[in-house]
């Protein structure tokens, strides 16, 4: 008998939703701009993976290999970055190498139309367009049939509040859902025929099915809201007018004020005034070495050549000494590079991780906030594909200088009167023929990899539905329906 009476009171919800006009406006929202959306994210995306192919290509064809080469690895497009752009032009694009290891990492340029206009992504869709719906699908759930007098007449018979509650989530949930779905079914199949990107293979449909069913979670936590506002006051226009302060406060306060928060707290230069400072230190340094390397030459000099004056490419025995006990000289002032940018730059990061930290802690008050950080992280557009592809720039860094500056052999020698360089390339080693190094074995971190590190935030998101939804049966239970 209780199955059946909460079988009726959903039926009761989902017919009453279906007839509803706010669902024909969901309806129509979803199905048009959800697959609009994707529509124009792969075409952005095949833009952006064709500028990719050229950079690269243009790259190849333009370098040779020789001992002072700049090797450039550009960071490629991610599949997922038609869900949510993330960090945008905030993340590392490309990695440029040097023979002295001083690699630098370039930035994507801004696009000026697109930072006027804007861009609308599954991420901005799930976050602000969705959630301001489920606001307006449950302002008046409970309020509204209170003013109507329907709680009152309901609760004439033997139904349990519980009940009640429950079958409004579960009706009006389910009526919500099903245009969302509907539309993401039709969006990733429009996806799938572009023939651009695989989204039904194994290594992007995980990520599709967790970003998928975060969304649900996420949409769960604003139905549970908008029940428990709707269960506090007495009318419908009091509960929407509520319910959009929050919102506001969620959606659009707390995302936007926890960088400046945290950059307030823990203020922290720019990359390009620390790659500034990190350069400027490499200069020092290398300008003591310089100055110890002319006087030892110089002092050579003296020994195997007194009165002479200058450089001589024929002084073979000068030189060989020079070589010879010029290597711990460089050795010591090469470590003391690595010691002194290793700290400086562990000290950057630990500041700059102890700011994005704080503004992470901050953005959780929201579930709007926690959500767009997820959608970036699966995208491969967040945080972690910022320090993923600076592992991999060092990497490539390291690479390069296996396979092209280890084997050109540059031997400088400075006195006070002038300076001269010899090169030649070891046994086997052909720079004419040797291969222009290209970052072509880029990986981007595994969907299941992204969930470990992420399982604090979609907890926490969880955690949000879970109270909202005792706090809207509690808040129900004491509701005064008369």
């Amino acid at each position: 008998m209780k199955e059946n009476t909460f079988k009726t009171l959903v039926l009761r919800e989902i017919h009453g939703a279906i007839v509803d006009f706010r669902f024909w406006v969901v309806l129509v929202l979803c199905l048009s701009i959800i697959p609009l959306s994707f529509y124009v994210s792969v075409k952005d995306y095949s833009q952006r993976l064709s500028d990719y192919h050229q950079a690269v290509q243009t790259y190849r064809d333009m370098t040779q290999v020789y001992a002072s080469m700049k090797a450039e690895g550009v960071h490629p497009p991610s599949p997922l970055s038609i869900f949510s752009r993330g960090l945008g032009n905030k993340m590392p694009y490309k990695v440029i190498t040097s023979r002295d290891g001083n690699y630098q990492i370039e930035y994507a340029r801004p696009d000026n139309k697109k930072d006027l206009l804007g861009e609308i992504d599954f991420g901005f869709i799930v976050a602000f367009v969705l959630s301001i719906l489920a606001v307006v699908f449950t302002f008046n759930c409970i309020s509204g049939d209170k003013e109507q007098g329907l709680l009152r007449a309901i609760l004439s018979n033997a139904v349990y509040r519980r009940q009640i509650l429950l079958a409004k989530l579960a009706g009006n949930y389910l009526v919500f859902l099903a245009p969302f779905l509907l539309s993401m079914l039709i969006a990733l199949l429009i996806v799938h025929f572009s023939g651009v990107i695989p989204v039904f293979s194994g290594d992007i449909l995980p990520a599709i099915l967790l970003m998928t069913a975060i969304s649900l979670v996420f949409l769960f936590a604003l139905f549970n809201l908008g029940l428990w506002i709707s269960a506090l006051t007495a009318n419908s226009a009091l509960s929407i007018n509520v319910l959009l302060l929050i919102w506001i406060v969620l959606g659009l306060v707390v995302p936007k004020i926890s960088p400046i928060i945290s950059a307030s707290i823990y203020p922290v230069e720019s990359n390009g005034v620390f790659e500034a400072k990190k350069t400027l230190l490499r200069g020092n340094i290398f300008k003591e070495q310089r100055a110890e390397e002319v006087k030892l030459y110089e002092e050579l000099r003296a020994q195997y050549n007194p009165g002479s004056g200058g450089l001589s490419s024929s002084d073979k025995e000068l030189n060989s000494a020079y070589d010879e006990q010029v290597v711990p000289l460089r050795e010591r002032y090469n470590q003391r590079i690595i010691t002194e940018t290793g700290l400086l730059s562990n000290d950057y990061d630990m500041r700059c991780n102890r700011q994005n930290n704080l503004a992470a802690t901050i953005a959780r008050l929201s579930p709007v906030g926690i959500v767009n950080n997820l959608m970036a992280e699966f995208s491969g557009t967040g945080h972690l594909e910022a320090d993923n592809f600076l592992q991999h720039a060092k990497q490539y860094q390291e690479t390069v200088k296996q396979d092209i500056y280890d084997k050109i052999i540059v031997k400088e020698y400075y006195s006070g009167s002038g300076s001269m360089t010899t090169t030649h390339q070891v046994d086997g080693f052909d720079s004419n023929t040797a291969s222009v190094p290209v970052l072509d074995s880029y990986k981007y971190l595994g969907a299941g990899d992204v969930l470990q590190r992420n399982l604090v935030d979609i907890a926490l998101l969880c955690v949000y539905g879970l109270l909202f939804f005792v706090c809207a049966f509690v808040s129900f239970l004491r509701f005064d329906v008369r």
